[in-house]
């Protein structure tokens, strides 16, 4: 088995997932990161960029299985695959993202239509172009591909400054302004569901050239969100709920103050049932429980500047 990625968040995850239940497994990266877990079989370092050290690190080398957790691009996929023995592969999953959907004030299956969203910008068009290469192999050549793609990922190990932003500025009692439009509604799925899934999808022959959403169904806003992460940090700082009509007046888009989007970002998952495989099963307090955890024995430092506008809209209020 071979893991695109494997230092990181969602890629270190598969890769411990694998070799828990035994498999061996080989994993790529740019050798950038620290490699702090054992069991693996072999570590390639070369930059998937580059698809002349791609061919010298996996030309010779026959997979069942590859893991592409750190594709973005149809060029990505496509180095990759003119890299590595077709033959063989027994499976192809491809982690994508809810990205790839235009935007809808409605929960999204996978026959919804995907296309350019401005609030993701080129990530989930490309992303979307990457799918569409597979999805046109699969039908040619029947190349078994399984692509995922799922919503906010959250928990231990995440490299994205989200939760941690929350846990910090909790713990400090500083104030935390959050959109309050009454417009957004979201969902997570946390990390080992995630690994889950995609795990139990390599011997289910129903996934073959299809493409699944991965979300925990609970729904809230994003006052609701930092409820719950007060209520597991077991502090409470002070809420500034941020309105439309007060980004207006200061000029600022959610970004700039807040680690998420405010948009509508819901997902069904009815097909993951339908097709025999795990269903999201770690609710938001147990999988913040288990971040906050996680969190509280790392050194994570302070990163609120890249909020830009974090301190004037705090102060604003």
């Amino acid at each position: 088995m071979l893991v695109m990625g494997g230092t990181e968040f969602v890629g270190l995850a598969i890769l411990k997932g694998l070799i828990s239940k035994g498999y061996q497994v080989d994993f790529l990266t740019r050798g950038i990161k620290e490699v702090t877990i054992q069991g693996y079989n072999k570590h390639h370092i070369c930059d998937r960029q580059n698809e002349n050290e791609l061919k010298k690190c996996l030309s010779e080398i026959q997979y069942d299985y590859i893991f592409d957790i750190s594709a973005y691009s149809r060029k990505d996929v496509e180095s990759l695959l003119r890299s590595v023995k077709l033959s063989q592969i027994k499976r192809y999953c491809f982690l994508s993202s809810g990205a790839v959907y235009i935007p809808s004030e409605k929960h999204l299956d996978e026959n919804s239509e995907r296309g350019k969203n401005a609030n993701w910008g080129n990530y989930g068009l490309e992303k979307k172009e990457a799918e569409d290469y597979l999805f046109e192999l699969n039908k040619k050549f029947n190349f078994p591909v399984v692509i995922f793609r799922p919503s906010y990922i959250y928990g231990e190990g995440n490299n994205l400054y989200r939760e941690s932003y929350f846990f910090q500025r909790i713990l400090n009692k500083q104030p935390l302004p959050v959109p309050n439009t009454g417009k957004s509604k979201t969902q997570f799925i946390h990390i080992n569901d995630v690994v889950g899934i995609i795990l139990d999808s390599i011997t289910n022959d129903k996934t073959i050239g299809e493409a699944y959403n991965l979300t925990h169904p609970r729904e809230f806003d994003w006052i609701e969100f930092v409820e719950i992460v007060q209520r597991v940090v077991s502090k409470r700082t002070k809420i500034l709920g941020i309105s439309q009509e007060d980004m207006e007046e200061l000029d600022v888009l959610p970004r700039k103050f807040f680690p998420f989007r405010d948009i509508t970002y819901l997902m069904n998952i009815n097909k993951l049932k339908e097709h025999n495989l795990l269903q999201p099963c770690i609710d938001i307090e147990e999988g913040l429980q288990l971040s906050f955890e996680w969190f509280l024995k790392q050194n994570i430092k302070e990163q609120f500047h890249l909020m830009k506008d974090l301190e004037r809209v705090s102060n604003y209020c």
